[in-house]
């Protein structure tokens, strides 16, 4: 399969996200064709390979652009009804309303100036190490949009922002995304892979079964998710295997997987005036009005700015976060705050992943936890935050893979992000991503608890979709629908 986000993300500094509409297909199937062996595989490489690769290259398509490509039609309605749809279809079940609303998007939404749902066809994700490689690659592909029969609809530059440190004896790279917090922390390892770099301890030291991520494989249920299919008369040249599911079809899905993304801008000044406004809720844990802020905008995330999960009757961020050899560990859950004394029950990363606290008992819940994780890969764009410099659009491109949308994505989205009734309490959503105006966190004290009330809406959805992230020797399959162009003679 394609392996751009299983491994190496960290090494890759920039990157750029290219949506291209396709306008004359046979032109873009040589394309395709041209680019596959520049394609970057999940192939095992040595770990000092990966340190030193300049660059990752990966194509996703949506739907539409399936069906633009030549795609036939009972093949296209294989695919799950949720990807069929597009992400401005599922605006009302994502909780993309009011200003998130999908006519508000810059691209991939419901708008008429070319850059909507329907004009999203490809995706072409370049990664590099660093500014100067990805601006020659953003040139060298453009350069070839036009002969190719592309046409670029939007692109979107993205920047880790990272930090350097020293964990346990050994220098580390940190990512923080712009609220001021450490991320990508937890991440699902998954059965059959490793990670060449190493991970630190997780709170389920067990993997995930293979095909909760890569279609084709067992699941979590023990089952392999449904998979696209074409007529076997589709495929002369046996590029997919046999389907497992239907027999006279071969399997277009396997080694493949489900790519969502989405463009959410952060308010940071927003967010930091708000906590400002709000910092006295913290006053009976500390004296000092820098750390009220920073008592605040934990309980609202979640964690600690420096990763360390939050514990009840902790007052101030610890020293160090719990580290190993391979980062800060992620081995905590919440048997020890079921009452969400620490980390408040509906706090952002509480809802995302429940981890052992969804009733009626821990077991079941690290059961349904494994059954609703994604791979997530977000980087940030646009400047680091400064109150001096304020006015610079920021945010972070979200992109995750799961090889079931509705089960995993939107499941998380709406059950766990967007449910008021979350944690046994009412009218509460996340307190970070909500689209909702007027929002409130309650907050778990003895005697009386506090509430966080009049949040306000600190991120915004700005355009997305979902995409299908074929194999290799799907895309194959692909360039060859459109019919090649005719030899030239000698």
């Amino acid at each position: 399969m394609q392996g751009l986000l299983l491994h190496g993300y960290k090494e890759m500094n920039s990157a750029g996200f290219l949506f291209l509409k396709i306008q004359d297909a046979r032109r873009c199937g040589q394309w395709l064709r041209e680019l596959l062996p520049a394609l970057t595989t999940a192939a095992t490489r040595p770990r000092e390979e990966v340190h030193q690769q300049e660059s990752c290259l990966n194509l996703a398509l949506t739907w539409e652009g399936l069906k633009a490509l030549g795609l036939e039609r009972a093949a296209l309605e294989t695919f799950p009804f949720e990807f069929r749809k597009g992400m401005s279809e599922r605006a009302r079940v994502l909780g993309d309303t009011g200003s998130s609303a999908p006519e508000h998007w810059e691209f991939g939404g419901t708008q008429r100036d070319g850059r909507s749902q329907r004009e999203l066809h490809l995706l072409l994700v370049i990664y590099g190490r660093d500014e100067e490689t990805l601006n020659a690659l953003l040139a060298q592909h453009r350069a070839r949009f036009a002969a190719a029969g592309l046409e670029e609809i939007y692109c979107q530059r993205t920047r880790h922002l990272k930090e350097q440190t020293e964990l346990a004896g050994r220098p580390y790279t940190f990512l923080r995304e712009h609220f001021g917090f450490r991320d990508s922390l937890s991440q699902p390892s998954i059965e059959g892979f490793r990670d060449a770099a190493g991970a630190p301890p997780s709170y389920d030291p067990a993997p995930l079964k293979a095909g909760e991520f890569i279609l084709g494989y067992e699941n979590e249920y023990g089952e392999r998710p449904p998979s696209p299919s074409v007529s076997a008369s589709q495929d002369p040249a046996g590029w997919l295997g046999e389907s497992w599911e239907e027999e006279g079809r071969k399997d277009l899905g396997r080694h493949g997987t489900y790519l969502v993304l989405r463009k959410l801008q952060q308010d940071v000044s927003a967010f930091n005036d708000f906590v400002e406004q709000h910092r006295a809720l913290a006053a009976r844990h500390t004296p000092d009005p820098e750390k009220q802020a920073e008592w605040l905008k934990s309980r609202m995330i979640g964690r600690w700015p420096d990763g360390a999960p939050l514990k009840p009757g902790e007052a101030e961020q610890p020293a160090q976060p719990p580290v190993t050899e391979h980062g800060i560990s992620n081995a905590f859950d919440f048997r020890a705050d079921p009452h969400g004394f620490g980390c408040p029950l509906t706090s952002h990363t509480r809802r995302a992943n429940p981890r052992d606290s969804l009733p009626p008992e821990r077991a079941l819940s690290l059961m349904i936890s494994r059954r609703h994780r994604i791979l997530r890969r977000g980087i940030p764009y646009g400047p680091r935050y400064d109150a001096d410099r304020e006015g610079q659009e920021r945010g972070l491109v979200f992109v995750s893979l799961n090889a079931n949308i509705a089960r995993q994505f939107e499941f998380i989205q709406q059950s766990w992000m967007n449910n008021e009734k979350a944690g046994g309490l009412y009218d509460e959503r996340d307190p970070v991503t909500s689209s909702v105006e007027s929002g409130r966190l309650t907050l778990p004290e003895r005697p009386l608890r506090l509430c966080l009330t009049g949040l306000q809406h600190f991120v915004t959805m700005k355009g997305g979709g979902y995409f299908f992230l074929p194999s290799v020797r799907a895309l194959h399959f692909l360039a060859e629908l459109a019919p090649q162009p005719p030899s030239q003679p000698a």
